[in-house]
């Protein structure tokens, strides 16, 4: 499977900015957040998802602010198709996962 790029950069509502709105979360909970950014998988902007577990359908991208906090943690996923920003910017989007879970959590 070819991977779409990643969104030019991370949307306003996207949950790996620092300044996203508390809890706002979608599908996942803070801890299953980060275990999928900790994994290997490609994670789909919110925005862009037509139909769940499509890449290959419609205009799905790659988080951008999932792929600048993987650079800020310094992940690299296995298949280099799996976008991870080329700079860090850990002003804008969380730098730590304990970070990430005391914003979103309860």
């Amino acid at each position: 499977m070819c991977l779409p790029e990643a969104t030019v950069r991370p949307c306003n509502e996207c949950p790996w900015r620092v300044d996203s709105a508390p809890g706002w979360l979608g599908p996942y909970d803070e801890d299953e957040w980060v275990m999928l950014a900790h994994s290997d998988e490609p994670i789909a902007c919110h925005i862009t998802i037509e139909e769940e577990g499509e890449w290959e359908t419609g205009n799905i991208r790659q988080c951008a602010g999932a792929g600048q906090y993987r650079r800020n943690i310094a992940k690299r996923p296995r298949n280099p198709e799996v976008y991870v920003a080329d700079d860090r910017d850990d002003v804008n989007v969380f730098a730590t996962p304990m970070a990430f879970t005391q914003h979103h959590g309860a």
